[in-house]
């Protein structure tokens, strides 16, 4: 019996992936683990629940700071699996894929699956190009299609750290915040949802504030998020799309970083870091990143031109002046 072909999946990139997986290879990477994404998602929010009460109950201003640390990195992961939602990845039914990833990733990290799958499947779809959806959500073009001072690569140490630092000292975390509320409106589905919406940060935000805990939620929730996470979220971006250098084009639209084991808790949760692996089959849920990239390891070129780095500082490094010489002889780096 003919295997049935795997069904494209609507984010596929518009760029022809070179040495394409067959369908019959690609099909067991695909497969949805619902209890995987579930199970996921607990355990960032009982990582979140662990570090506000060891916090509370051994009060001391390091312990805050590395509180907020891991817990930046927590809202990180939330959105990282937001983003598999938003891809049709979480849970095979799309409805409950679309409410979960919002009500437990997405609202509370002031996005929403809808408004940011809009953009995200057009980076996917154009990446690189004029309408790949970063442009907007980033801002990493001007309007005459030319990287913005921000996003031009390769930059010095000093420079590369202002950029980051930056957007970690608050301000662009409000900003986020500000603009997803206002999304929320401006690209709604239906009122019906908005009012869902607004209902459901009323009914949080009125809750804590009857238990008198206003202040411990900006303590825990909005200083992590307009700091530590603003500050992963750049870093993260940063190693996954910029100062890319390859023999072959088609491998220069973003790199792998083979993050350290802390790096994968703090800078890269959730396999983010596979992101070649992730760009070229969007059909694959983040749990099975690993065994893709280790399959495409097998392939010669893929080895040969893909640019994949041992660890989240070495990806920063190919973005520092003089750090990064371009390959010669048709190779990359990796």
């Amino acid at each position: 019996m003919t295997a049935l072909a795997l069904e494209p999946h609507p984010h596929d990139s518009r760029v022809s992936v070179p040495d394409r997986l067959s369908a019959e290879v690609l099909r067991e990477f695909t497969v949805l683990r619902p209890r995987k994404a579930i199970a996921a998602i607990l355990v960032e929010w009982a990582g979140i629940a662990g570090a506000i009460a060891v916090c509370q109950l051994a009060w001391h201003p390091l312990l805050y700071v590395a509180a907020v640390l891991w817990i930046g990195a927590r809202q990180h992961a939330l959105t990282v699996l937001g983003h598999d939602a938003a891809h049709f990845r979480l849970l095979p039914d799309r409805r409950w894929n679309d409410w979960i990833g919002n009500l437990a990733c997405f609202w509370p990290t002031f996005v929403a699956v809808e408004n940011y799958r809009q953009f995200h499947a057009e980076h996917h779809r154009f990446t690189g190009m004029p309408a790949d959806g970063n442009r907007t959500i980033w801002r990493t073009h001007t309007p005459a299609g030319e990287l913005t001072p921000e996003w031009s690569f390769p930059k010095s140490r000093a420079a590369l750290a202002m950029t980051i630092l930056r957007r970690a000292i608050f301000f662009t975390g409000i900003f986020w915040i500000v603009r997803g509320l206002a999304a929320a409106v401006i690209f709604r589905r239906s009122w019906g949802q908005v009012v869902v919406r607004l209902l459901y940060y009323a009914v949080i935000v009125g809750t804590l504030a009857i238990a008198g805990l206003l202040t411990e939620f900006m303590l825990y929730w909005i200083v992590p998020f307009c700091t530590a996470h603003i500050a992963y979220q750049y870093i993260r971006l940063i190693c996954e799309h910029s100062a890319v250098i390859s023999g072959d084009p088609r491998y220069a639209l973003t790199r792998t970083t083979a993050a350290r084991w802390w790096e994968r808790w703090l800078i890269v949760p959730r396999n983010i870091h596979y992101h070649i692996e992730h760009h070229w089959y969007p059909s694959v849920p983040f749990y099975n990143l690993p065994a893709l990239h280790a399959r495409l390891m097998a392939e010669p070129r893929f080895c040969r031109f893909a640019v994949v780095t041992d660890s989240v500082s070495a990806s920063l490094r190919q973005c520092v002046v003089g750090q990064y010489p371009m390959p010669a002889d048709g190779e990359s780096h990796a």
